[in-house]
């Protein structure tokens, strides 16, 4: 695929195969100021006027008393596929949930292996519903337990091409609607600012942009172990489980 440019207002973002991709700040920022669930459909129109996605959904998988199962869900797909999807609460037989809750890896799909009936018909009405797809599920886990998954879709070869990119982008993207979704569900508790090193700092601005622990740890000019030891220390800080994490809070916080 050739190198292309996609525009939203003023966002815009150089494509190139294998090549970081970064999201605009503001579009995470805004995340925060939500009031309404619904208002996550504009953002997520934006993301895919910038990046080359067709669809974006997030679920709250976690039961909650403060979380009615029609608002545990936000999605840009048509709104025949979502009310097929959850008339047949698709969701208890989709292959690709049932591997985010045994993984903290990001799912690709095409790596999926059916071993059920209900989960080919799942995969196969999704072909009918959007042919020449496939699909990253990124599972998203709180401190307190509650998991929530994030799932982008877009043309089969080029979600191949850029699974590392994207994986990465889209999970600090997920980190971010599953902390609104576990803040309305009375999860959360406001955190002050933690003081961080610079090398700490450093590490998780590098994460940020693309950049993975060997070659954070060439630019910094230390080793990967030390690389390892400033992204535990600075999660522990941020209260975070993972690194994608600790950078969308940093971010939020004004850290980075």
């Amino acid at each position: 695929m050739r190198p292309g440019k996609h525009r939203n207002g003023d966002l815009s973002v150089e494509h190139e195969e294998n090549k970081p991709y970064s999201m605009d700040g503001s579009i995470l920022q805004e995340i925060e100021s939500f009031s309404r669930k619904e208002n996550f459909l504009s953002t997520f129109d934006k993301i895919k006027e910038v990046f080359p996605i067709r669809n974006i959904s997030y679920v709250f998988l976690s039961e909650h008393p403060n979380i009615k199962a029609e608002d545990s869900f936000i999605s840009t797909h048509s709104p025949e596929w979502q009310k097929l999807y959850y008339e047949k609460n698709f969701v208890q037989h989709d292959p690709a949930v049932k591997a985010a809750f045994n993984s903290i890896l990001p799912v690709s799909w095409k790596d999926l292996r059916c071993k059920s009936a209900k989960e080919k018909q799942v995969m196969n009405l999704f072909r009918e519903h959007e042919p020449s797809s496939s699909g990253i599920t990124l599972p998203l886990r709180g401190l307190r337990g509650e998991l929530g998954i994030l799932t982008i879709t877009a043309q089969e070869t080029h979600l191949i091409e850029n699974k590392a990119n994207y994986s990465r982008l889209f999970s600090q993207v997920g980190t971010y609607v599953h902390e609104w979704f576990a803040r309305q569900a009375g999860l959360r508790d406001e955190i002050s600012t933690p003081s961080l090193s610079s090398r700490e700092k450093q590490c998780l601005a590098l994460y940020a942009d693309g950049h993975m622990g060997l070659k954070v740890a060439e630019k910094l000019g230390v080793s990967e172990a030390a690389v390892r030891l400033y992204l535990t220390s600075a999660r522990f800080k941020l209260q975070t489980q993972t690194t994608c994490g600790a950078v969308a809070r940093a971010i939020r916080l004004g850290i980075i």
